[in-house]
């Protein structure tokens, strides 16, 4: 893909002898002197001075060794992603990433259930976790992305995409540091008393109605305040600058320097899975398939 005038001329600035890189390209000095002669008249432009001690490059010279490495590095890169895609010709699927719900939980299980993870090649696709947006990234399921992987509790998320369940996440409380709660090690109920907690809007989520209930009939003394049904960044920060309680998940513990995530008694989870497109086909198509199999949940 490149010139070969070129790789002799990255070898003898390298080298710094005429004689030496001849033995390194297994040629006579008399054919890399030929060989630099023909670059720099294609090139109009002299890029060695030859001197007893050697060669030495001109000022153009490095400049153009060094421009030459780069293209050549960037040439057998490209070479190299060629050869992979045709050894997964169609078989390349495009998983979604952002900071919330990172595309690696998917390949995680994929490579745990799968004796040959190999056999699909993976594209990681980023996206925001922006609320105003995400309905936006769900739809462009099946055209920029493959797959996005999370807790996706969402009824209207739901009538845009297919859900595959992967597993549950726990249902968990996070704390603003500087909280006379965050020096607990696990939450009882009892110790929300009196304090306010964050969570998700009532009417479109799926997974929270049973904990929303409890916490109405039999917990009052817990203040409860709705925030948007898509969490991001900004439902983090406003449990830190509030000081009010968010409820969260374990997987989402590092999420903010600022909090500290608790478990809590209850038994209340909520599942996380695969949002997809309702018209998969191709290779995200047979890629679900073949982890359905693998999770046995054809």
């Amino acid at each position: 893909m490149y010139d070969r005038h070129l790789l002799t001329f990255i070898q003898v600035a390298e080298s710094g002898s005429l004689s030496r890189s001849a033995e390194r390209l297994y040629l006579t000095p008399a054919a890399v002197m030929k060989h630099m002669n023909a670059l720099e008249s294609s090139l109009g432009v002299k890029l060695i001075i030859r001197s007893n001690q050697g060669v030495e490059l001109t000022e153009a010279g490095r400049y153009i060794y060094t421009e030459a490495k780069r293209l050549v590095e960037e040439c057998n890169g490209i070479v190299h992603e060629a050869r992979a895609l045709q050894r997964h010709s169609g078989r390349t699927i495009r998983v979604g990433s952002s900071f919330l719900n990172p595309g690696q939980a998917l390949l995680d299980i994929w490579n745990r259930v799968n004796p040959q993870p190999g056999n699909f090649n993976v594209k990681i696709v980023p996206y925001s976790d922006d609320r105003a947006q995400i309905l936006s990234v769900v739809k462009s399921l099946g055209t920029k992305l493959d797959f996005m992987v999370g807790v996706f509790g969402s009824r209207r998320m739901h009538e845009l995409a297919g859900f595959f369940e992967l597993g549950t996440y726990e249902l968990c409380v996070a704390v603003p540091g500087g909280h006379p709660l965050a020096k607990k090690s696990r939450l009882d109920i009892i110790d929300m008393y009196g304090e306010s907690l964050i969570i998700v809007r009532e009417g479109d989520e799926t997974n929270l109605g049973s904990l929303r209930e409890t916490l109405r009939r039999e917990h009052p003394q817990i203040r409860l305040v709705e925030t948007d049904y898509f969490y991001d960044m900004e439902t983090f920060n406003e449990s830190a600058l509030t000081g009010s309680l968010l409820l969260t998940f374990d997987v989402w513990k590092n999420v903010h320097p600022a909090l500290v995530t608790l478990p809590v008694n209850w038994d209340f989870t909520s599942p996380y899975g695969l949002l997809y497109s309702r018209n998969i086909s191709g290779a995200a198509g047979e890629f679900l398939a073949a982890l359905r199999e693998a999770m046995g949940k054809k």
